[in-house]
């Protein structure tokens, strides 16, 4: 799988849905320099005929592989950073969509089968799929320009722009889209000024809402990854993985709240206000934006724990009963106050509407309100088809096959036992529809 020069060259070719498209795979954009330091701008392409052949940055296994499966593995490098592409044959100047993959800054990659591209690509549009740095790897350290993982996707988005024309796609028609993470990095990357002009339309799908560390946080984890005796800059990057997770801050368990790990730090190139609805609606620089989110988020981290399985109404009030209001969804709150049982739902499902409004929604609803205050072209479709996986209903990363459309990527997904293909088929046509009429502008909601 080494590198040849850059001369984009066809890795595969499929008959999709009665239409040719051609995929690019391993396409270099950027290349290593040096662990805790930002890539240089490369070009190249392996030369590998499967998608999971290319190789993703090194990560542990996902603690979603109880509802989404484990997905064909791909080799492991620091020095994955590579785009991959799907176009229908003969495509000139199509809209692009550029996709970045979640994984709760940890996990994923823009080579997993799962979010292979050429179902969306032959229905009109050029498909990119973009890697970057996760886990201990990108964020125990932070350098002069900020957050490695963000520098990564900066040189990914300039790649698109200059080189996008040679694969059929139109560089001022770019839709930035990203799920979880990644659904927090396209919001990002759409309020920096660098980027107005170039991305023409921002997908948030079910976009992670953390606040970044504080410098203080990302120093303490560096310094207890450091107190070990490891040669951080020398261990294998299994072995950095493994220490920074020990080095993590002990979360003690509270009802209601999934801790993340690893976040970028908070710095130069992360505007103090992006997570604010008025202010991103007033900055970020998109012509449109399609916004979704599934209906319950947070059971995907919920489902299979006995101690939500078996909680109690008690339990659930002690804890909902202090949150702020605003923290608690519109099914949750009546005549101004916390309703609980008076919701109708039991109390499991009341944790998890609470936890997925104020850890997944909140944000999203609030800034679709906003731009659409402001005059803005905004799309809001939530999710809400449900999983047979019992307690799972429509969890986190649910929406990702249908989406994608490739049944056979996701055969060992848990949450999608039990549904018909014929069933995924139809609920597939019309996600993929949805997004692709947003990406080549052609949405009427």
């Amino acid at each position: 799988m080494s590198p040849s020069p850059f001369s984009p060259q066809v890795s595969a070719s499929q008959v999709v849905d009665g239409v040719t498209v051609h995929g690019w795979y391993g396409v270099r954009f950027a290349q290593f320099t040096k662990r805790f330091q930002p890539a240089v701008p490369a070009s190249g392409q392996l030369a590998v005929s499967q998608l999971h052949d290319v190789p993703i940055f090194p990560q542990l296994p996902s603690r979603l592989a109880s509802s989404m499966g484990t997905a064909k593995a791909n080799p492991q490098s620091e020095d994955a950073f590579f785009v991959n592409v799907w176009a229908p044959a003969q495509a000139e100047r199509l809209p692009v969509l550029v996709f970045i993959h979640g994984g709760a800054w940890l996990t994923g990659g823009g080579a997993m089968a799962w979010y292979e591209g050429a179902r969306l690509a032959a229905q009109g549009i050029v498909v990119v799929n973009v890697s970057y740095r996760l886990g201990a790897l990108a964020h125990a350290q932070t350098t002069a320009i900020g957050s490695l993982p963000i520098d990564d996707l900066r040189l990914g988005l300039h790649w698109v722009v200059k080189h996008i024309a040679g694969f059929g796609g139109d560089p001022t028609r770019l839709c930035v889209a990203g799920q979880s993470a990644g659904g927090w990095y396209a919001h990002l990357l759409s309020t920096l000024p660098e980027f107005k002009g170039m991305i023409d339309r921002v997908a948030l799908l079910s976009m992670g809402t953390r606040a970044p560390w504080t410098v203080s946080q990302q120093q303490t984890v560096w310094h207890g990854m450091n107190q070990t005796g490891v040669d951080v800059l020398a261990c294998s990057a299994t072995a950095l993985l493994r220490l920074g997770m020990q080095a993590l801050p002990q979360h003690s368990f509270q009802l209601g709240y999934a801790p993340s790990a690893f976040l970028p730090t908070e710095g130069p190139d992360i505007p103090p206000a992006f997570l604010e609805p008025e202010w991103a609606a007033q900055h970020s620089h998109a012509q449109a934006w399609y916004i979704r989110y599934t209906a319950d988020e947070s059971s995907a981290f919920f489902f299979d724990r006995d101690d939500y399985k078996t909680v109690t109404q008690e339990q659930v009030d002690q804890v909902l009963q202090h949150w702020l209001l605003q923290d608690l969804p519109p099914v949750l709150k009546k005549q101004g106050k916390y309703a609980g049982a008076a919701s109708g739902l039991t109390p499991y499902r009341q944790i998890v509407k609470a936890s997925s409004w104020r850890q997944f929604q909140r944000f999203p609803y609030q800034y679709a309100q906003a731009l659409s205050a402001q005059g803005k072209r905004v799309v809001f479709q939530p999710f809400t088809l449900e999983s047979p996986l019992a307690g799972f209903y429509s969890g986190h990363c649910f929406d990702l096959p249908f989406q994608f459309g490739n049944w056979a990527d996701w055969a060992d997904a848990p949450m999608l036992q039990g549904l018909s293909p014929e069933a995924f088929e139809v609920e597939s046509q019309k996600w993929r529809t949805h997004l692709v009429d947003f990406v080549r502008g052609q949405d009427n909601d």
